[in-house]
Parts: C-alpha cells; structure tokens; sequence
C-alpha cells in the first residue's frame, strides 16, 4: 500500500516538473541610445527596465532575406545573471564575448534575442524575448509587421 502511495507521489511530481519544463515565458528586450553603443533594457516599460536574470543576448544583420550574426554573449558557466540593461559591444561582468561586435549601421534592420530564465529558486522558466529594430532619424524604434523580416517570428527567434 506505502508502495503504490509513494509510486503516484512521484509520478504527481514528475508530471509536475514535466509542465514546468515545458513552460516559457517572453519578457521584452527595449532598444534605445546611439547607433554605435545601443542599450538593450529588459520588460514592459522601457522607461522602468527591470532585472531579468539574461544567460545570453545576440545581435543579427537582417538583409536580402539573410540573418547575419554580428555580435553575442553568453554567461559564463550557462548561469544567468540579473542585469537591468547591456550595452551592446560590452560584456557584462559574469559574461563571455562569443562573437565580436562588428559597428553598426543606420537604415539596417537587426534582430535583438536574449535568453535566460525567470522566477524563483523553486519555479525557474525559461525565457526568450526581442525582436527587430532599426536606427533612422537619430533613434532605434522597433520594426513593424509589415516590414519584419520572414526569419524572424514575433518574439525574435528564427524560424524553422
């Protein structure tokens, strides 16, 4: 009898785990500053960045339908870190440069992605976020629908 109780508590539980797993969350990736030294802040509000615990940012040239990787990091050790904003071309301390920066250009669209997770110690989801952006008229505003590119989808990862 203990045996049965103690198998379905544990199957309870590693069904549990199983949903946690498969959840994920997307948390906004915000651009703002200058085209040579962009900031990318993290949530809803782009006035109010929040922490968003970031295990890694990319940055990709879009053009004639190609995705072109020109800069990323990624924490070191696959441990997130809590940042409230990355200045792109500088990695943060905890991080690890694995594709230098190439300088950026005006009128160019990019694709923004970090990753990471969200949560607490017992309920850690991971997360992804960002999107496309482009410099003109001395600032970074986001890519519309009807512009966006066919690569990358609504939360900013390339499709399959």
């Amino acid at each position: 009898m203990k045996q049965v109780a103690v198998l379905r508590a544990g199957a309870a539980l590693a069904a549990a785990a199983a949903m946690l797993a498969a959840c994920s969350a997307t948390i906004s990736v915000n651009i703002s500053g200058d085209l040579e030294q962009p900031i990318a802040t993290f949530g809803l509000d782009p006035a109010k960045p929040e922490k968003a615990c970031l295990g890694g940012i990319a940055v990709h040239e879009l053009s004639n339908s190609l995705m072109r990787p020109i800069w990323s990091i990624e924490a070191r050790g696959r441990n997130c870190r809590s940042l409230r904003q990355v200045v792109y071309g500088q990695a943060p301390e905890g991080f690890e440069t694995t594709m230098d920066p190439t300088p950026l250009q005006p009128g160019v669209r990019y694709a923004v992605v970090g990753y990471g997770l969200t949560g607490g110690p017992l309920s850690r989801v991971p997360w992804r976020g960002g999107g496309e952006v482009l410099f003109e008229h001395g600032r970074w505003r986001p890519v519309t629908a009807q512009e966006r590119s066919p690569l990358v989808d609504e939360v900013g990862e390339a499709r399959h």
